[in-house]
């Protein structure tokens, strides 16, 4: 099995807050978007690796790649206008019959089980979208303002990497025409209906906020 994974590191980080987008901040003396392709190598040395940014973040990536040597197999593409089109402009460099995975850039805890489970079960199945139980009550807030209780049984957190089949993948997303879509898996789903659902960990959080660069520091203090 040939894999490949698409780092998708475009967003500006804006609920983080500091002079440079969150993925390019750094966690515990080395920026956040190395340590999740770190993870990623540890996994599969040998994985093709293509990294979305923004044209805008390009000296701050330059700077950065030159400070670490392991980016320099690395293929990078252009961000788009929204998610979307980022992730679509990056599986473009992907070839044929290789088992891709599509990767948060600030994500970095994602344990090599997952990956094992996510890149296995989309070589069988076309896809694997790595989820969590909800461990907390929920509610939906309807159309008048009230809300309902929802039984959280039936609900997951998801996750990344979402993993499928390249071909599958560049195909739902060229003859998919809402580009609203925030999700990957719901992409390959409009087009080719069910996907499957693997166990993901719970450390494998977005960090999105300070609060989550806390919890990331405990996290990688005790994986240390």
């Amino acid at each position: 099995m040939k894999r490949a994974v698409v780092i998708v590191a475009g967003g500006t980080g804006r609920r983080m807050g500091g002079e440079i987008p969150k993925q390019y901040q750094e966690l515990e003396g080395k920026p956040i978007i190395i340590r999740t392709l770190e993870q990623f190598n540890r996994f599969d040395p040998n994985m093709v690796v293509v990294v979305v940014l923004a044209h805008e973040h390009r000296q701050i990536w330059d700077a950065m790649a030159n400070a670490h040597a392991d980016t320099s197999r690395i293929e990078l593409a252009a961000g788009g206008v929204t998610r979307f089109h980022s992730v679509k402009n990056g599986i473009q460099l992907i070839e044929d019959d290789v088992v891709v995975g599509i990767h948060d850039a600030v994500r970095p805890f994602v344990s090599l089980e997952t990956l094992e489970r996510c890149y296995s079960t989309a070589y069988r199945t076309g896809s694997a979208i790595p989820v969590i139980d909800v461990d907390e009550s929920v509610r939906m807030v309807t159309g008048d303002g009230s809300s309902v209780h929802m039984d959280r049984s039936t609900l997951k957190r998801v996750q990344t990497p979402q993993v499928f089949r390249s071909e599958l993948i560049r195909e739902a997303f060229k003859h998919t025409e809402d580009h609203s879509f925030t999700d990957d898996a719901s992409v390959f789903e409009s087009h080719f209906g069910k996907v499957t659902l693997v166990e993901g960990n719970r450390q494998n959080i977005k960090i999105t906020t300070p609060t989550d660069i806390q919890l990331a520091s405990l996290f990688n203090r005790s994986a240390e």
